[in-house]
């Protein structure tokens, strides 16, 4: 049957059995595009004709409003508006629609430089383009794999109307596939990261990003075939196929995580990973890709429909700040895995998924308005009050995308309009809400560890005595427990960084005669890459050395680099563009906060050493740069003054951090971890002579958490299971799951390993139903059960009248 058949029929039965529903546009298509429409601008930059998306809209007028000092428009909108006109033009044949598509096209093609990578944001009508913006440099990030993605899918539908515009949009597709290409050069390789192997050659060490590149390049590939493009697809796909971790009950419960060095991180917005593969499984005949799609799907995936959507996770979950762009993520995989295939449980989760959009989320109110085209910005709360009602592009076109992918899917849209009846669903308990039973805890406050969140911004450490209680008000279930706390390293070396006093000071001339005897810190192997790994050209050509000493007056810092090329064209708060060394430091390694944040920089006007933290140069500091074979050397003099060390001493210790990109989005460090975070920093201890630094501590004591709920049997959770070093993780307390009557109970904890000094550290507890039970009704009268045991990954969806 036809496309416009299918359609017709579809409004039909949405009309008989919703009286919610509203005619939409003129052509009565559920699918509106009046609100996108008039968010998109036709202009003319240098005698070319294209389109601006403007970015926001705000109610109640819903006039264009840009983005403060970004600019009017950007890839990042155009790229995926041009993706849903096209779309809608194979719907409909609406030649208007394919002219926006070709004006949003053109766009994407005036933001694309000659190597191929992408600018973001224009910041006027004229077309001046924003070329130094955090969130628009030229690179291969977001921007530039949407772009990719909509140049393959111009290929595709242009290929049968226009050939030679799709040949066009061919030659741009092709530059931006060789820069990708050329970030692959890890293939094959892994890094270990807390006991995974993970691979080391998705570009900008991201899955999610790379999942909406992979989307492009298996768009142009099913429009012309070729063997450059199905390498570089190939080889993206084994990577994001390969990073899936966990199963339906062992955390992260079988997700594919978004980027390579949080293993246990995910966020919806767009998390195309489960999409990519599956389409790209259907491509290049790989049925591994699409059961890899398929296992996050019929797991974590499923864990938002039968339980509950969330926004992220990590370690827990967290449903405020839900969007339009993680809504169409879960309904894009589900719709191509019922195209890969053929199994109806995906065509109904499809749909199910897009009935976020009318109104199946926490807060009840339908997101997506027929009868304009507006799609809503969000919803931070399960009251109505709670939901953004502005109507801004990404939510628009995400919305709309959804939309297009069930419209032609009656199986599908029957279920648009399916309202949530009844349920059980997973509570997180906040460690530092409970109270104290004995002893002081001490209580620590932050965001993001460089890993994962910190649920509600605070955790609790543990010491030897110390116990609290929370108290539980739940209704009767099966309910398995979770603890999302820090798991600690076995074993840590001592005087693995050091600064060395000096009797004299070196003198500043980038010359190390002077340094011979001071330790070296190496920065120089694959799991000291923070992202970006596909990039890496190995140690020879991409690694840095760092070398530390210290009087009463400053710390001293030596940096030797290894690059095949220096380059920095910028000066001052611009130099993060090019070649520069990133230095981060607390005064303390307990410190929660960075007190120091600077960069070296060889610029066009000499050397400079730019304070982030205050914005301007740093005061006293001293550096040098000088070339060498294969690569240069800065060095420095740092105040102690101006990184907050009031008076420096043998035996004291600092954190410190020494990091570099080594081409596109990438970062090396000392670490691997985010520097941004004041824990994440290398201990450096001062001391007044060089000691030997592979000495090895003895291990610590190991560490416990004791879990109890009410009179039942104490759980010991062993904590000090790292095998490098100390991250946030959710771990099972009990192995099965436990009958709790409804009403109130004790959760109580204590901390019983046998060093005195040892701290269990505890962010938060996931009581969660083993089975979770959901069930729907549409408007015309059916009841849908949906139940997911979690214990042994099975599902089972029934309706009855």
């Amino acid at each position: 049957m036809k496309r416009a058949m299918i359609g017709l029929m579809l409004v039909a039965l949405l009309a008989a059995s919703s009286s919610n529903y509203k005619p939409a546009h003129a052509a009565n298509d559920l699918v509106n595009l009046s609100h996108l429409q008039f968010l998109t601008q036709p202009i003319t930059v240098q005698g070319r004709e294209m389109a601006l998306v403007h970015i926001y809209s705000e109610t109640p007028d819903y006039k264009w409003v840009d983005a403060a000092g970004e600019g009017i428009s950007a890839v990042d909108d155009v790229a995926r508006a041009a993706i849903v006109y096209l779309w809608q033009y194979e719907r409909t044949h609406d030649q208007a629609t394919l002219d926006l598509a070709r004006r949003c096209l053109e766009f994407v093609r005036y933001m694309q430089a000659a190597d191929g990578q992408f600018y973001n944001f224009v910041f006027n009508a004229q077309g001046k383009i924003n070329e130094t913006g955090n969130t628009s440099y030229k690179s291969l990030d977001w921007w530039a794999m949407r772009g990719l993605w909509a140049l393959g899918e111009g290929v595709r539908v242009f290929d049968s109307v226009d050939k030679a515009y799709a040949d066009t949009l061919a030659g741009s597709f092709k530059m931006t596939e060789a820069a990708l290409g050329k970030t692959l050069g890890e293939y094959g390789k892994t890094r270990d990261l807390h006991g995974f192997k993970i691979p080391a050659w998705l570009p900008n060490g991201a899955s999610d990003s790379s999942g909406v590149g992979l989307l492009g390049l298996t768009t142009y590939y099913t429009a012309r075939p070729n063997p450059q493009t199905a390498d570089i697809l190939t080889k993206i796909a084994d990577g994001i196929a390969a990073y899936r971790l966990g199963d339906n009950n062992v955390y992260p419960f079988g997700m594919h995580p978004v980027s390579d060095h949080a293993p246990g991180y995910w966020h919806d917005w767009g998390a195309h990973m489960v999409h990519a593969l599956a389409v790209a499984g259907m491509a290049l005949h790989r049925q591994d890709w699409i059961d890899s799609a398929a296992a996050d799907a019929d797991s974590f995936l499923l864990r938002q429909l039968a339980f509950e959507r969330f926004r992220d996770m990590g370690v827990v979950p967290d449903r405020l700040g839900q969007i339009a762009y993680g809504t169409n993520m879960i309904v894009q995989a589900y719709a191509a895995l019922y195209r890969a295939t053929g199994q109806d449980r995906y065509a109904r989760y499809a749909g199910l998924a897009a009935s976020w959009l009318f109104g199946n989320n926490m807060a009840g109110v339908q997101m997506y308005d027929p009868a304009t085209g507006r799609v809503f910005d969000g919803i931070n709360g399960p009251v109505a009050w709670r939901v953004n009602q502005n109507a801004g592009a990404e939510s628009t076109i995400e919305g709309l995308m959804s939309l297009i992918a069930v419209a032609d899917l009656p199986m599908a849209a029957r279920y648009l309009y399916a309202k949530p009846e009844t349920g059980n669903t997973w509570r997180v308990y906040e460690a530092e809400d409970g109270q104290r039973i004995s002893g002081q805890p001490i209580y620590y406050s932050g965001n993001w560890t460089g890993e994962t969140n910190i649920s509600n911004g605070r955790y609790v450490g543990l010491g030897r005595g110390q116990v609290m209680e929370l108290s539980l008000d739940v209704p009767t279930d099966n309910y398995v427990l979770y603890v999302a706390h820090l798991r600690q390293v076995r074993q840590q070396a001592t005087n693995a960084a050091q600064a060395v006093r000096v009797a004299t000071p070196p003198t500043i001339d980038g010359k190390l005669d002077e340094w011979s005897a001071i330790p070296v810190i190496a920065s120089n192997s694959r799991e000291q890459l923070l992202r970006g790994s596909g990039l890496w050209q190995g140690p020879e050509k991409d690694s840095h050395n760092v070398q530390l000493s210290w009087d009463t007056d400053n710390l001293y810092m030596a940096v030797s680099v290894r690059d095949p090329e220096h380059i920095q064209r910028y000066k001052t708060s611009e130099v993060w563009h090019d070649d520069v060394i990133w230095v981060y430091g607390v005064n303390s390694p307990k410190a929660n906060r960075l007190t120091a944040k600077f960069t070296f920089a060889q610029t066009p006007d000499g050397p400079q050493v730019w304070d982030w933290l205050n914005s301007g140069f740093l005061k006293g500091a001293a550096m040098v740069w000088q070339k060498t074979d294969g690569g240069y050397i800065y060095e420095a003099a740092i105040p102690w003054k101006s990184i907050s060390v009031a008076d420096p001493k043998a035996g004291a210790a600092i954190g410190l951090e020494v990091g570099r990109g080594i081409g596109g989005n990438s970062f090396m460090d000392l670490t691997g971890r985010d520097p941004d975070i004041a824990l994440n920093l290398l201990p450096v201890t001062l001391t007044e002579a060089k000691t030997d630094a592979a000495q090895v501590s003895p291990p610590p004591e190991p560490v416990f958490l004791q879990v109890q709920i009410d009179d039942q049997p104490p759980v010991l959770v062993s904590e000090s299971t790292s095998p490098d070093r100390d991250y946030f993780w959710l771990d099972a307390v009990w192995r099965q799951p436990t009958l709790i009557s409804a009403g109130t109970h004790t959760l109580r904890y204590a901390y019983v390993g046998a060093g005195a000094d040892g701290l269990s550290k505890v962010d938060a507890f996931l009581l969660q139903p083993a089975t979770a039970r959901r069930t729907f009704r549409t408007p015309d009268g059916i009841q849908i059960i949906l139940t997911y045991n979690t214990l042994t990954g099975e599902a089972h969806w029934s309706e009855a009248f």
